[in-house]
């Protein structure tokens, strides 16, 4: 098997599940007990949070574990949302699934008025377009850090010294971007994380709340984490999801310099019937190509069965009839879109993997 969709998930590195392992076996105790079991548990919670908020350079009360990405941007949006009674929202067009989901459910049960942001030719949204966007009514601007389905990296720390200068709050779907581009969270409102973009485990989000931010949680009568979040900590999934976090964040310039390679390969591979979509993206680690005339699922799912790993759009998105947001923002239309692949690396992928893949690729489609 040659497994190129690490966007949709990732292997848990061997540091990882060693930790889950160790951790499930001898802190299985709830985090929230008075007993000595439990005060042990909730000090690897305690000592996880501390290392993620060094890392960030983020105040650790700040700190949510979720379930995941989808439920950091529900948690996240809504939080800033009730922070405020200002009803308009601005949102890129290149955004995660979860994040429209909840904005069209503020929309449709309490008035929010959401608008796209326009992007560049490039797929950006730059200062300049935030700045005319930005009105007296806005309550919250969102942003994906790094595009899913191209790999666009958004400039973050400009948007949000734009958006701090106009006292609105940036929230970043950090999903992609964390410990893979140069990404600086430390000034925005919040941003949301998942542990197994990263080579954690599943079912282990991070979300961010700035402390200086004005939020309302959702949750009435809740005391676990801050009142933000009720349900038992996952001990486990916290404390590898950290590990693999801390073993990303080290190796992210050699892995960012391995994808590039891989990336750069592929294009020099594939037939020119095969057309890239954004090959200027900024992270490397996702390359979108455009069949010519076979649609993308289809190929997808033929190539699957031959071993070979790799997706069309956002796999928590696949099942969505409607085109991408993302290729639709890029000017491609609702036929080509249909046309797309997404080919995603990690670590573990090697340069024989992407030559074969490539010659499967181009003997069968091009």
């Amino acid at each position: 098997m040659i497994y190129f969709d690490h966007v949709a998930t990732t292997p848990m590195s061997r540091e990882a599940l060693d930790t889950y392992r160790e951790v499930a076996e001898n802190f299985y105790a709830n985090s929230e007990s008075l007993h000595q079991a439990g005060n042990a548990a909730g000090q690897l919670v305690n000592e996880s949070k501390a290392t993620i908020a060094n890392l960030l350079d983020v105040p650790v009360e700040g700190l949510v574990f979720t379930s995941g990405g989808t439920e950091s941007n529900h948690l996240g949006i809504q939080s800033l949302t009730m922070g405020t009674s200002k009803k308009e929202i601005l949102v890129s067009p290149l955004e995660h699934s979860s994040v429209y989901e909840i904005l069209t459910y503020l929309s449709e049960t309490s008035g929010y008025r959401v608008k796209t942001l326009p992007v560049d030719d490039t797929g950006h949204v730059t200062p300049a377009i935030l700045k005319r966007a930005i009105t007296a009514e806005t309550g919250l601007v969102i942003l994906q850090a790094v595009n899913a389905i191209t790999g666009i990296v958004q400039d973050i720390t400009a948007l949000n010294d734009l958006a701090i200068d106009a006292g609105v709050p940036l929230f970043v779907d950090a999903v992609q971007g964390l410990a893979k581009v140069p990404l600086d969270l430390s000034q925005v409102a919040g941003f949301s994380a998942s542990s197994h973009k990263l080579n954690g485990p599943k079912s282990c989000g991070i979300l961010y709340l700035s402390p200086q931010a004005i939020t309302k949680a959702p949750y009435k009568y809740v005391f676990q984490q801050n009142g933000f979040l009720p349900g038992t900590i996952a001990v486990p999934e916290v404390v590898s999801a950290t590990v693999a976090l801390q073993t990303a964040w080290d190796n992210r310039a050699a892995n960012f310099k391995h994808v590039s390679a891989l990336k750069k390969q592929l294009l020099s591979l594939i037939a020119p019937a095969i057309r890239p979509i954004a090959p200027w993206a900024e992270y490397p680690g996702i390359c979108g190509l455009l069949l010519p005339s076979t649609q993308g699922q289809m190929a997808a799912t033929t190539m699957g069965q031959q071993g070979y790993c790799f997706s069309t759009v956002s796999a928590c998105s696949i099942k969505d009839p409607r085109p991408d947001n993302t290729l639709m923002a890029l000017g491609l239309t609702e036929q080509q879109a249909g046309r797309f692949i997404r080919i995603s690396f990690g670590p573990s992928n090697t340069a024989a993997e992407v030559s074969q893949f490539a010659a499967a690729l181009n003997r069968d489609y091009s």
